[in-house]
């Protein structure tokens, strides 16, 4: 008996622990809306339209709410906003609530230049970051030019994504001064594509941002770090990447030297150097976005991912909370149950919040019982659950909150 005791006490302060917004997922369901932000023209020349989706807590009040861009990965020349590593996270961050953004960028490098000439390719991969790099700022000058649309807080603004996502978001917030991107190496054709700050996406907003969230990315050249050192960094990498290096080396693409690169441990470090706010986890051995389905099994794709998203997850919450976004716990005691024992119906009352999600946990962490709310106050049948303890969980626009239920 003491035995049981002691297990009902731990399930207690598991469930009865207090809920984040912007920490813990305090949203069950996310809308997807896609938009287009831009349109520029390709590595041939070509121009087509930039999209990005737009996932969004359902049912969510709140505004002012801080904004996650992240980008897609494959060296430039692959992948889409549809990846199902950008898109995972998306969803999991807007269910904390967050705004979150799948990006689309402009990919491609023209291949018949470097087949004929191998020294071209340092120039078109240069072209496609930098490209890449202008539709970041696209997507933020638009996202800024509809705060009011998505609810979105100016000064909360975090760009990146993974590994080109990761090289993109590190060159937005960096490679910004003319002289830095005339006299990069590889050489950018800044004349063609389009200067510093590129030509569409809402032209006249700021695309400044935060803090950069760099998935096993990189950068040019560190010395670019020291115009911005008031932004905040995290980054992921593996010390066994082959693509993108985890220290300084040269990128590869289908086995040709491109261009040197500095990986996250020498960004970690260039940061802390210049007294930048950065957090930095090491994948042992592991190598290139060991988190990404398909690279290693399953099980270790998962563990890398759940370790990514925990550190990411608290590295926002503490950078949002300490920089001027209002983060709020919800306590216990504004969730009311009675009759409580019941047999029949329970009545579920907050006092300070609305309602958006009510679920009925067993003691084992089912979900015996679910339902959208948009009240203050509601009914529930519990007939058809046996008897014993369940708790009562409450998502609101600004947390959650759990109490103890008995049912006779």
């Amino acid at each position: 008996m003491k035995k049981l005791f002691t297990i009902l006490a731990l399930s207690l302060s598991f469930f009865v622990s207090q809920a984040q917004r912007y920490k813990d997922k305090i949203f069950t369901n996310v809308t997807i809306d896609s938009v287009v932000y831009g349109n520029a023209a390709q590595y041939n020349n070509i121009a087509i339209d930039l999209k990005m989706n737009i996932y969004q807590p359902m049912g969510d009040t709140a505004t002012n709410r801080p904004l996650l861009v992240l980008a897609h990965g494959g060296s430039f020349v692959n992948g889409t906003q549809y990846d199902a590593d950008v898109v995972y996270l998306c969803n999991e961050f807007a269910k904390r609530g967050y705004v979150c953004i799948s990006l689309q960028y402009r990919l491609g490098v023209n291949i018949s230049e470097i087949i004929l000439d191998q020294n071209q390719a340092g120039p078109q991969f240069a072209n496609a970051v930098w490209r890449g790099t202008l539709d970041g700022r696209a997507a933020v000058r638009y996202l800024r030019a509809h705060l009011n649309t998505y609810k979105i807080s100016a000064g909360q603004v975090y760009l990146g994504g993974v590994s080109a996502g990761g090289v993109l978001g590190l060159h937005e917030a960096f490679l910004d001064l003319p002289g830095e991107v005339g006299n990069s190496t590889p050489k950018i054709d800044t004349t063609s594509i389009g200067g510093v700050e590129g030509s569409t996406g809402s032209p006249g907003y700021s695309w400044r941002v935060k803090g950069i969230i760099n998935l096993c990315g990189g950068l040019g050249d560190i010395e670019w770090m020291r115009n911005n050192t008031n932004l905040s960094i995290f980054s992921v990498h593996g010390t066994n990447d082959q693509t993108v290096p985890y220290k300084t080396d040269y990128f590869y693409a289908s086995g040709i030297k491109v261009a040197r690169l500095s990986g996250s441990f020498v960004v970690d470090s260039m940061a802390k150097a210049l007294g930048m706010k950065s957090v930095f986890y090491t994948f042992q051995n592991a190598p290139h976005v060991p988190f990404s389905p398909g690279v290693g099994s399953a099980e270790s794709s998962t563990a890398y991912m759940d370790t990514t998203e925990r550190m990411l997850s608290d590295f926002l919450f503490d950078d949002i909370k300490t920089n001027g976004v209002g983060v709020k716990s919800v306590t216990a005691n504004t969730l009311k149950l009675y009759p409580n024992p019941t047999n029949g119906k329970v009545n579920i009352e907050f006092s300070n919040n609305i309602l958006r999600n009510i679920e009925i946990i067993d003691l084992s962490g089912k979900t015996m019982k679910e339902l959208v709310s948009s009240q203050t106050m509601n009914s529930v049948d519990v007939s058809d659950l046996k008897q014993g303890i369940y708790f009562v969980k409450a998502y609101t626009d600004n947390g959650t909150s759990t109490q103890k239920l008995i049912i006779e």
